[in-house]
């Protein structure tokens, strides 16, 4: 059996205003999750409305209950919604305690950065060979696509599909569209982290070890989608990932083999997604 869902605050006010609020929103299935958790954490420290409660009071109160600075700054970022987004009230003091609160954020991942210890790329690398040589074609394709498009753990919910008109019929999910005619696989990704900004992502991938895994899995109609619900592919991911570090640790080996090679580094920014100053602080290793 699955977890059962919380049902703290259903049918509040001001609760489902924020649950109708993030519904709403085009954000992730993971971080309206998080977000949810966030707000029962938030209106439990207060013991009443977020919005009933003046904001010096609500800082104080974080910072006084939470040692952790990014569980601080979710919080506020909480409040921040509540208040602004949903009440329109200010926000002043709350924006001024989490911009003071980013020094600390960019400390932390600092001292985080420096007891970071990755494999080599080349030992990825090696990995990828012995998916192929055992024939682990899914494993295969989820490494490839971690290793040299350097994916999210969303973007790997895809099916695989052989027409283009496939692709067509639900403009909020992705795929792998197999061309035979082309002999290539179009990766096609409308639904991933930073949709809003970068919009679809179409990538032509004609690597011939890549295309044989994919027509390999297309027989065996088990392989993907890797997992039927958002909340479940980080784990999917993470235990057949390379050495089960996960995307986001695959993604800093692979940072910091290219940490001099600027242009490899904007490929992988535009590749991803991801801004090209968040690559080189959140994703750099040797970031100091």
């Amino acid at each position: 059996m699955g977890r059962p869902t919380n049902t703290a605050f259903e049918g509040d006010p001001e609760y489902t205003a924020f649950e109708n609020f993030l519904n709403e929103s085009d954000r992730s299935y993971a971080t309206k999750k998080s977000y949810r958790t966030s707000y029962r954490k938030l209106r439990a420290l207060l013991g009443k409305d977020i919005a009933d409660t003046a904001q010096e009071t609500t800082a104080k109160a974080i910072m006084a209950a939470t040692e952790n600075i990014n569980s601080a700054q979710a919080l506020i970022n909480i409040a921040i919604i509540v208040r602004e987004q949903i009440n329109k009230m200010p926000v002043d003091y709350l924006v001024e305690q989490r911009n003071t609160n980013k020094a600390d954020v960019v400390e932390n991942l600092k001292q985080a950065n420096m007891f970071t210890i990755l494999p080599e790329l080349e030992k990825f690398d090696e990995y990828l060979e012995t998916l192929w040589n055992k024939n682990n074609f899914r494993d295969y394709i989820v490494n490839f696509l971690i290793r040299h498009h350097y994916v999210r753990n969303q973007d790997l919910i895809f099916d695989i599909v052989e027409t283009k008109t496939a692709t067509l019929e639900d403009p909020n999910a992705n795929y792998l569209w197999l061309d035979r005619k082309k002999q290539l696989v179009h990766y096609i990704r409308n639904n991933y982290k930073t949709a809003k900004t970068y919009g679809q992502k179409v990538t032509k991938i004609d690597n011939e070890r890549f295309l044989h895994s994919v027509k390999k899995c297309n027989k065996q109609m088990y392989c993907f989608p890797l997992a039927d619900s958002p909340e479940k592919i980080g784990y999917v991911v993470k235990k057949i990932s390379f050495a089960q570090l996960g995307e986001g640790l695959c993604l800093k080996m692979i940072i910091n083999h290219y940490r001099d090679d600027i242009q490899r580094l904007k490929e992988i920014s535009q590749s991803r997604g991801t801004d090209l100053n968040t690559l080189l602080t959140s994703y750099n290793i040797t970031y100091q």
